[in-house]
């Protein structure tokens, strides 16, 4: 260990930089390259310290104090368990079939309702007879998908019958909410950019899977839109749900690839007539063509249910290493990790300064983390959650965003390879103002999906694009959802044997 004095003066000036290094759990050498120490600042007869206690999770110590004294700590307590049951209402949905030796199997269907567009965007001059048809168009944002883009697949649309139960999950059974004899359309389709030229494929932001409709279906939208005894359903959500359920979309054929689905919107064509005044060789006549059109009548929306049909059978290789005693994450849903936070060891500590004012400064926790080899691109998450488990149910059922009291949030670091949960200051406070009760400490992980809007520049939402991407710059970020993640299969090994925590705090002490 080096000098406590050679620090004294790096730490007033470099104490973030230095507390970032120690944060990403270079467990052998952040003795040597952290300073563990404050340095004094003389005010008459005041002393003002940093003291910065550094909880290192792979040799079971805390440094701490301008002497760097050593304090013997127990391990971080955490278990993985496997949960088959979560909250599978999003804005996006998965679709098809996977199985990968390193992950387990997965099969993905949705169901969803619609919103409707107050007004048909057809003039009331085109008649019945030139409505053409009706496609179901799925949009799935480029190379939003795992697996194979040229493994042949193979959906079917269904209308449901019935409303759908507002307390879905994952494992709602869709039987008895269609009819199986009687699908809106099918369609045989590749994620792939086959049959496509290079310069089409690279303007795409979207593949597009179209579905085509019977005829019948688009004829009774435009009768119902116009006709007065039945437009009014149109007018809210509510109405409009007693007359379109929504649909059922399942996975009929094919294995090897999971696509994420961004909207599904529900287009009508029709066609109209172009009189045109057409000059050749001096002399000018009307010719009349065939113009085709189409216009958006039914789209997914954030304001009504939509909902994932997830059934995922973890590999052996993942049930080997969670019952060895390593802690797993995986999406969609699967694996999950409780955990101990030592926040009561953290308080004996700070509380033995016996210092007369004490100013807490932050309190960090960082998880390395690493990737688990597979052939399919499965990666880490990019953000978890680290909830009270006593807040976790009620923290989806309401909606709810990190507090950083009862809840926080990490976002992957692929570079260092860690999460790291930053903002926990609040908590601690509260903790040193109230007491610690058992509850306080038992917490719950879970890969999440975030919607952040950056406050000082551009946004940092999730994007297919860039899988892992830039943290907002501090203080300016702002989480604005939090939903448990479902835009893609993930997992990964959270190595929380070397998990750090870093407590920093200021006392004021009379010489």
């Amino acid at each position: 260990m080096k000098s406590p004095a050679k620090y004294g003066k790096i730490l007033r000036t470099l104490a973030a930089p230095c507390l970032l290094t120690a944060m990403v759990g270079i467990a052998s050498s952040c003795q040597d390259s952290v300073p563990t120490v404050g340095g004094d600042l003389a005010m008459g007869e005041v002393q003002i310290a940093l003291d910065t206690l550094i909880w290192n999770g792979t040799d079971q110590t805390i440094h701490r104090g301008e002497n760097s004294s050593i304090v013997n700590c127990p391990k971080i307590e955490y278990t993985t368990v496997f949960n088959d049951t979560i909250d599978a209402r999003s804005t996006n949905n998965l679709l098809g079939r996977m199985s990968v030796p390193e992950y387990g199997d997965l099969h993905c269907s949705f169901v969803s309702r619609f919103m409707c567009t107050k007004v048909l965007g057809i003039p009331d001059s085109i008649p019945e007879s030139q409505i053409d048809s009706m496609k179901l168009v799925l949009s799935v944002p480029r190379g939003a998908l795992t697996g194979d883009s040229l493994a042949p697949q193979q959906l079917r649309a269904y209308r449901l019958t019935k409303s759908l139960p507002i307390d879905i999950s994952n494992k709602f059974d869709p039987t008895g909410y269609y009819d199986p004899s009687d699908p809106l359309g099918s369609r045989s389709y590749t994620l792939s950019a086959l049959g496509m030229k290079d310069s089409i494929y690279n303007s795409l932001s979207y593949i597009y899977i179209t579905i085509p409709m019977a005829k019948e279906m688009a004829l009774e939208t435009v009768k119902a839109y116009r006709n007065e005894a039945t437009k009014g359903i149109f007018e809210w959500p509510s109405s409009f749900e007693k007359y379109f359920h929504g649909i059922y979309v399942e996975p009929s054929f094919g294995r090897g690839c999971v696509a994420s689905i961004e909207a599904s919107t529900f287009l009508l064509y029709y066609h109209y007539f172009e009189t045109k005044s057409v000059t050749s060789d001096g002399e000018t006549k009307l010719e009349t063509s065939s113009v085709a059109d189409a216009t958006g009548v039914f789209e997914t929306s954030p304001i009504v249910l939509n909902s994932n049909n997830v059934s995922y059978k973890p590999s052996e290789y993942l049930k080997s290493l969670a019952a060895s005693g390593e802690s797993i994450i995986t999406t969609p849903g699967g694996f999950r990790v409780n955990l101990r936070f030592p926040a009561k060891e953290l308080l004996d500590i700070y509380n033995m300064s016996q210092s007369r004012l004490s100013v807490v400064s932050g309190l960090k926790f960082t998880i390395p983390a690493e990737d688990i080899t597979n052939d399919y691109g499965i990666t880490p998450p990019p953000y978890l959650l680290m909830v009270k488990t006593s807040k976790l149910k009620e923290f989806f059922e309401n909606n709810s965003l990190p507090d950083n009291k009862e809840s926080f949030y990490a976002t992957y670091d692929k570079k260092a390879g860690a999460y790291e949960f930053s903002s926990m200051r609040s908590y601690i406070l509260d903790l040193i103002e109230n007491g610690v009760k058992d509850e306080d400490m038992d917490f719950t992980i879970v890969p999440v999906n975030l919607t952040i809007e950056d406050n000082s520049s551009s946004s940092s939402n999730y994007s297919y694009y860039s899988y892992y991407y830039g943290t907002s710059s501090s203080g300016s970020a702002t989480v604005t959802k939090c939903t448990p993640y479902l835009l893609k299969p993930t997992m990964c090994r959270l190595k929380m044997d070397e998990a750090t925590t870093v407590f920093t705090y200021s006392t004021q002490q009379m010489r």
